[in-house]
């Protein structure tokens, strides 16, 4: 992250911004920065035009009316014209982390990220999302809002097979490479 402090202080007016307005506009402002930032992805010209010291202000500013003016709310124009009146369009990818960071929180949802050797399909994902949302549950009061986790699925072959689940900020690794390595290092250790 380039600053996270300042991501974090662009993010959290924003946040509270659509949570001001109340209903689910917190949800619906995630939607329409994710919008953006796809474009972006999807669009690489635009999105260096946007960084771009060298293109002035006024050009970005038309640039992003033309381009989201009929896909995104009032208050995202106005976000981006912030973010480039003030010189931070090169943190708008970063902003928008700690903005969905912000969301899981207040939503009670953990990110996961989980490496795997291959593509895991949906029904393994939806048994590892209902074993870890059981075991974040399972000492919670009935009326307490339950924890729900949100995955992300990395594909890194060189797992070899397994899984390697990171869950607030801590490792799960049951990777088969773990365990190859392991071994290999109890051999040496035998061997010396």
């Amino acid at each position: 992250m380039l600053n996270e402090a300042l991501s974090k202080r662009y993010s959290t007016a924003l946040y509270a911004c659509a949570k001001e307005e109340g209903g689910n506009q917190t949800v619906a402002q995630f939607k329409e920065l994710q919008a953006v930032l796809q474009t972006f992805e999807e669009h690489e010209d635009l999105k260096r035009c946007f960084i771009a010291p060298t293109v002035s202000r006024s050009a970005k500013k038309e640039i992003v009316k033309a381009v989201f003016a009929e896909h995104v709310s009032q208050r995202t124009l106005n976000f981006l014209s912030v973010l480039i009146d003030k010189g931070r369009e090169a943190y708008y990818e970063d902003i928008v982390e700690c903005y969905t960071k912000q969301l899981c929180e207040d939503n009670r949802i953990w990110e996961v990220k989980i490496e795997a050797a291959e593509e895991l399909d949906k029904t393994v994902c939806g048994l590892i999302a209902a074993k870890l949302e059981t075991e974040l549950n399972k000492n919670k009061a009935s009326e307490e809002q339950p924890e729900r986790v949100k995955l992300r699925v990395e594909v890194k072959p060189d797992l070899l097979g397994g899984l390697i689940i990171h869950l607030g900020g801590k490792l799960y690794d049951g990777s088969i490479r773990r365990h190859l390595d392991n071994l290999r290092s109890l051999m040496k250790s035998r061997s010396s």
